[in-house]
């Protein structure tokens, strides 16, 4: 009995014991929770992975490459570029179809008429396209003037002009992989040796050709000008949007457009900017001086959404590290951290924006290197903030930004920041 009575009680503390094992437990947990979680929570709040939390931002508004309407001009009346020439020939040959071998003598394209020259034909003479009329050249050559007046449409495509080449208010002009050659002879549609003369607000590109004199171009519209070599002067007047891209020119002369971009040429001479809307240039080699400022500014409002100021150390258009330091102020009308001192425009970074404040933030933007098209599609633009956060954004050309974007709180590596 009294053995019996021994077990049981030794039972019994093995409980008790086990029992007060499990408390000693809760309490110790209990502790670790009400002390060290609360200091672990007080001190992750004050590291930059608490802050990067805290931090926030986002896209508002943005645009670059405004449309600017150009400074109007008179266009030429058709024949006044090269008299010798004019606009009424006393004889010719009416197209109505096609010219597949030599010719000699004037050809008409009659009003709303239709006329293909092929690559087989020569016409000896000057070519005339009067009013809604539609003239092709696909690989033929004309040996004297060519001579458009308020045409639909001239296509060149591997043709061959010896004479000036006029078109005056043509809708829709593509010269491509052509020669222009006014070698020799003293026409001068500005400043003596004019090859080409196209004015009107229409459609005109012109790429990959050879022309051996003087280029003008004004009152456009939309007016791409890309790899081309022209030994005179290039001359783009009054153009409402122009691109001006890897050619090689004599000397260039721009002014009164309204939005134009100039990268990647190489001039022989001088280049003058007159007074554009909004100019961008990047990338082109000039030999000679220059006259004139060629500005185009991105504009981007950011607004600061979070619970802490945003610093922003670092800026990127197209993936490439902004050149230059942007120019920034709040939309409050307080003045901004401008390094030390406290300014209305800041004009360095950081960009430093306080609690429920925005940046209106300006950035000079250099077109990159090679062609780049006009209308362009979108710029990409990059903000990365002290702590890592950053926001992105795509502005349009004439719409301004896609859509407003929050800041995230990936790394990005930059560059090229993808």
């Amino acid at each position: 009995m009294l053995s019996k009575l021994g077990r049981s009680r030794s039972g019994v503390a093995t409980i008790i014991a086990e029992v007060m094992m499990v408390l000693i437990v809760i309490l110790l947990s209990a502790i670790v929770y009400v002390w060290v979680v609360p200091a672990f929570t007080s001190q992750a709040s004050k590291d930059n992975a608490g802050a990067a939390y805290s931090e926030k931002f986002e896209t508002v508004r943005a645009q670059f490459a405004t449309y600017v309407v150009s400074i109007p001009e008179t266009v030429a009346a058709c024949g006044s570029q090269d008299t010798s020439v004019g606009c009424a020939p006393s004889s010719y040959l009416t197209c109505g179809g096609s010219i597949t071998s030599t010719y000699t003598g004037n050809v008409l394209v009659p009003a709303n008429g239709v006329c293909l020259i092929t690559a087989t034909a020569t016409v000896n003479g000057n070519v005339y396209v009067y009013s809604g009329g539609n003239l092709t050249v696909i690989g033929g050559t004309i040996n004297g003037g060519l001579e458009a007046d308020s045409a639909l449409s001239v296509t060149l495509q591997n043709a061959k002009v010896s004479g000036l080449t006029g078109l005056y208010n043509v809708q829709t002009v593509n010269i491509s992989v052509s020669a222009l050659n006014t070698s020799g002879q003293s026409i001068c549609t500005d400043a003596g040796g004019g090859a080409l003369y196209a004015g009107g607000r229409g459609f005109f590109s012109m790429t990959n050709t050879n022309v051996t004199g003087q280029v003008e171009n004004e009152v456009g519209h939309n007016t791409i000008v890309n790899n081309n070599h022209i030994t005179g002067r290039l001359e783009i007047e009054s153009a409402d949007l122009g691109q001006i891209i890897n050619n090689v020119v004599g000397s260039l002369d721009l002014d009164q457009n309204g939005t134009i971009v100039i990268a990647g040429n190489i001039v022989n001479g001088t280049a003058k900017y007159g007074t554009n809307g909004w100019c961008g240039t990047g990338n082109n080699q000039i030999s000679g001086s220059t006259t004139g400022a060629c500005i185009g500014n991105v504009e981007v409002d950011v607004s600061n959404t979070g619970s802490i100021p945003v610093k922003f150390v670092a800026v990127y258009m197209t993936n490439i590290p902004l050149a230059g330091s942007p120019s920034w102020q709040l939309a409050s009308g307080n003045p901004t951290q401008c390094g030390n001192a406290l300014l209305a425009t800041c004009n360095q970074l950081p960009i430093i924006i306080p609690v429920g404040d925005m940046a209106e933030i300006t950035m000079s933007w250099t077109a990159p290197s090679g062609a780049f098209p006009l209308p362009w599609n979108y710029i990409y633009f990059i903000f990365v903030s002290s702590h890592q956060n950053y926001v992105d954004g795509y502005l349009y050309f004439q719409k301004g930004l896609g859509m407003p974007l929050q800041s995230r709180l990936e790394q990005r590596i930059c560059p090229p920041c993808y």
